[in-house]
């Protein structure tokens, strides 16, 4: 635990808040499960683990855009469990819950010293990651949200390490801080170096800090040296290099339009306010401070209830609390010192900024959450000082924003306002998989209805030893069947697929492609750019062997 040392925190005392965090954030990612279901994300991380499960060698033997972890650890999961899905839905479930412990602890290490309940406090402001957590949003495995579990985990052990330093705690937090880069790039990428930038400027300003940035620098290292070792041995540096970053930055590309929000007025008001009012309430006298700020925080927030998209639209909440952050943060480092702890929102911004390189503010942001938590709490903490003579303005501002936050996080998750790019809200019932392997996966409309029938058809039908391939690849079919894919791309997307048509059609023939299957109906709402070529280089020398629902079956 953090910080037992730093306030004399009550973690041992009160057990059970943590746990009651965890098994509510859990529950909510199962119960997710039985209403909603992205088929391409799932079918993306699934199938391609199932190939690394089967032996194949990611970025040496077929392309992958992405770090390897989430990939390897689902790999390992296939491999000593079986394909099996209700494992994958356990997996999210608890690793969603440890993240919304983990917020909790730190929130708490953040609050200590500043409010009278450390604890209770900080079990509010975790409140909003049931509906929010990493896996709240998307239910299923994905490196988005490992990335943030394992951010979390660093972010703690530094914490830990920087109120009881050992020669341990710091080996052990410049091992972690080395993990998340290995599970997405630019979440992970971001951390790294915001993470190293804030301790040595934390050592600068205080040295009784060097020791233990030196054995943190080594772990770093060591746990670089280690992890470029391991991919050098299996899979050559240079493959990793070529497909992980300069194909995935080809697709991508870094670009400021994605972090525009943190600039927009429209977008940062709310955090422009808090600051605002954390300079004009100083003039006040000490009793009105408080009713006037939170009088015009709930004001504000209320505001956003006006239209439904604002209210919905949580995501807008991370750039002006961020801001705000790291503002306080700034003012209070030229204070009082560059702590690590003090100039951590920094580090939040930062990495929130990096995630956002991927798909910007509205679609980056649904498995880090619990980055916002942590700014709310160092909001929090440092309003005390920003607003001295008031005891409650800092702990109800928390509560104010936390209970906002939950509020409008469970709006944006029950209407799948991220989820939008699939049918996630198809009419009709939620139908369940009743397939074995995909026990578990539930999803409105007809969708896995139709993904029964044709993993049913394909495994009475094709032989196991078959080379077939299914466009655009959006259904997890190699995984719930257990079978090795033979093409080397398994999704048919540009930002995955470095393929044209013609060089897709000239490695089906050298792998003996026999059977195309072409979805028709798909859960995405639009269809993958290419997807028309593909099928016509993929079926020109084939025949129709059958039409089952949406998928024309093609025999070569």
């Amino acid at each position: 635990m953090i910080g037992a040392g730093r306030a004399a925190l009550p973690g041992r005392s009160l057990p059970l808040l943590p746990l009651l965090l965890f098994l509510a954030s859990a529950a909510f990612t199962v119960w997710r499960n039985t209403q909603v279901a992205v088929l391409v994300d799932i079918s993306y991380i699934l199938n391609i683990a199932t190939r690394i499960a089967a032996g194949d060698v990611p970025y040496a033997q077929f392309p992958l855009a992405q770090a390897p972890l989430t990939f390897l650890v689902q790999a390992l999961l296939i491999k000593v469990f079986g394909p099996h899905f209700f494992v994958q839905i356990a997996y999210a479930a608890i690793a969603g819950g440890l993240a919304t412990v983990l917020t909790y602890v730190i929130a708490r290490r953040l609050v200590a010293g500043v409010v009278a309940r450390p604890a209770a406090l900080a079990t509010v402001l975790a409140i909003p990651l049931v509906p929010l957590g990493i896996y709240a949003i998307l239910p299923n495995p994905f490196y988005d949200p490992d990335g943030c579990l394992a951010i979390l985990a660093a972010v703690g052990a530094i914490l830990s390490a920087s109120d009881r330093p050992t020669r341990t705690r710091w080996l052990v937090a410049g091992a972690l801080i080395s993990v998340p880069v290995f599970i997405k790039q630019n979440i992970g990428g971001a951390f790294l170096v915001l993470a190293v930038v804030a301790l040595v400027v934390d050592a600068f300003a205080r040295p009784a800090a060097r020791a233990g940035l030196r054995w943190c620098l080594t772990g770093l290292a060591v746990a670089l040296g280690l992890e470029l070792v391991a991919l050098q041995l299996v899979v050559g540096v240079d493959h990793y290099l070529a497909w992980a970053w300069t194909f995935a930055l080809a697709g991508r590309g870094v670009t400021l339009e994605r972090v525009s929000s943190f600039a927009d007025p429209s977008v940062i008001w709310l955090g422009l306010l808090i600051l605002g009012l954390a300079l004009v309430t100083r003039f006040l006298a000490p009793r009105l401070r408080a009713p006037v700020f939170l009088l015009v925080l709930c004001l504000a927030l209320l505001s956003r209830l006006s239209a439904v998209a604002a209210f919905i639209d949580v995501n807008t909440l991370f750039p002006p609390l961020l801001l705000a952050a790291s503002v306080f943060a700034v003012v209070r480092a030229a204070r009082d010192g560059a702590h690590i702890e003090t100039v951590l929102p920094l580090v939040l911004t930062g990495t929130a900024a990096g995630t956002l390189m991927s798909l910007g503010l509205n679609g980056s942001t649904f498995g880090i959450f619990p980055l916002l938590v942590l700014a709310i709490a160092a909001i929090v903490r440092d309003l005390t000082r920003f607003v001295p003579g008031t005891i409650r303005l800092a702990p109800a501002t928390g509560v104010v924003l936390a209970l906002f936050l939950t509020a409008s996080g469970a709006a944006y998750t029950l209407t799948n306002a991220r989820l939008l790019f699939v049918d996630a809200n198809a009419p009709g019932p939620v139908v369940r998989s009743e397939f074995p392997s995909l026990a578990g996966l539930s999803a409105p409309g007809p969708y896995i209805g139709d993904l029964d029938t044709i993993l049913t058809w394909t495994r009475d039908n094709v032989p196991a030893e078959d080379a077939m391939v299914f466009l655009p690849g959006e259904d997890p079919v190699f995984f719930a069947l257990g079978r090795r894919p033979r093409m080397p791309s398994v999704y048919y997307y540009d930002v995955a697929n470095p393929y044209s048509p013609a060089e897709v059609a000239r490695i089906a023939n050298e792998v003996d492609l026999r059977w195309v299957f072409v979805k028709d109906r798909l859960q995405l709402v639009e269809e993958p750019a290419l997807e028309q070529d593909l099928i016509a280089a993929l079926t020109e020398h084939a025949s129709l062997a059958a039409q089952v629902g949406p998928y024309r079956i093609y025999r070569r």
